[in-house]
């Protein structure tokens, strides 16, 4: 051939000296693809290491904590019904602590509040725990028809409703472009129509990645092979018409712009959430000082397990613990 592509692994590129617009548009979309994919990757492998390290170094410790306020919670509340020791001031103090306490657990309790803990929380709070919720998913309708801004947990709204819509729209005509693309792809790979025994053995190999391709609705590998495909005939891929390049470009708009929500919205996936407590932002996740939050953990096991011994003496020496932590809280 004449004239090479120009490309690195991976990555697609039209070479020539000049080049329409629809021609570098190309160029810089396979380009960012190429980069989103492997930024996405890499961010996940990141994720995924520190989640290992969390299930197998932390969590043990999370879960003896948890348990540890329970305790605390219980005993506490046993103080909110005397009658003498506790001024009202510390006894407000008491309630909103023993309620801070809950939510920590509520937050890394799984499954939903029960038993005693959840009645300890309907008596303390000025809303019971069923209600609260209804109250949240009044807000979600109320925030679902005025598209106001709703607090970070919040996952449901009119605009992100109409965003999915947008997205299961643009999806459709990416999976459209991909049945048009396999079609015509289709028609110069399949081995039963090719007379040069020669090429017989490429044609089955193009048409095996292709179908693979398909099934995954992956744009990009189509493309690859296409222009795999036009080497192997002696054709230039810059002879690809403007029509079939906007076509292409138009999908590969979208293929970028749903790496980059994946990318963006990959520190809120369920798997990855609770880093968030000790991480703000996805980039920083790749720094999380693990031995420091270990030391933290021994810390506060500690000190609430002096607070919980403190609490089950007689009354009296149990009352000046709790004024202390009152005091060391409020």
């Amino acid at each position: 051939m004449s004239q090479e592509l120009e490309k690195r692994p991976g990555e697609l590129n039209i070479n020539k000296s000049s080049l329409s617009k629809e021609q570098k548009t190309f160029n810089k979309l396979i380009k960012q693809i190429a980069s989103l994919r492997q930024e996405l990757a890499e961010l996940t492998v990141v994720l995924d290491k520190q989640r290992q390290h969390y299930i197998k170094h932390i969590y043990p410790f999370v879960q003896q904590l948890t348990g540890l306020r329970a305790q605390l919670v219980v005993l506490m509340n046993g103080f909110m019904t005397l009658a003498k020791g506790l001024s009202d001031h510390e006894k407000e103090a008491l309630r909103l602590l023993i309620l801070h306490l809950l939510q920590d657990i509520f937050r890394y309790q799984q499954g939903e509040p029960e038993g005693e803990l959840l009645d300890i929380f309907n008596a303390l709070s000025d809303t019971s725990y069923q209600d609260i919720n209804e109250q949240y998913l009044a807000k979600l309708r109320i925030a679902a028809a005025t598209e106001e801004t709703l607090p970070a947990t919040v996952r449901t709204s009119k605009r992100e409703r109409y965003k999915e819509e947008k997205e299961r729209l643009l999806d459709a005509l990416r999976r459209k472009n991909i049945q048009q693309l396999y079609r015509q792809l289709a028609k110069f790979f399949h081995p039963d129509l090719e007379q040069d025994p020669t090429k017989l053995q490429l044609k089955e190999d193009l048409m095996k990645q292709l179908i693979i391709a398909k099934e995954n609705e992956d744009l990009l590998s189509m493309l690859q092979l296409e222009l795999q495909w036009i080497e192997q005939e002696d054709r230039h891929p810059d002879q690809l018409t403007n029509d079939k390049l906007h076509l292409y470009n138009t999908t590969l708009k979208e293929q970028v712009k749903d790496l980059q929500e994946q990318i963006k919205s990959l520190f809120n996936h369920p798997k990855y959430e609770f880093l968030q407590g000790f991480a703000k932002t996805l980039q920083s996740a790749r720094f999380i000082d693990w031995k420091s939050e270990k030391n933290n953990l021994d810390n506060l096991l500690y000190g609430f397990r002096e607070i919980i011994s403190g609490l089950s003496q007689d009354t009296k020496s149990a009352l000046k613990v709790l004024k202390n932590v009152l005091r060391n809280n409020t």
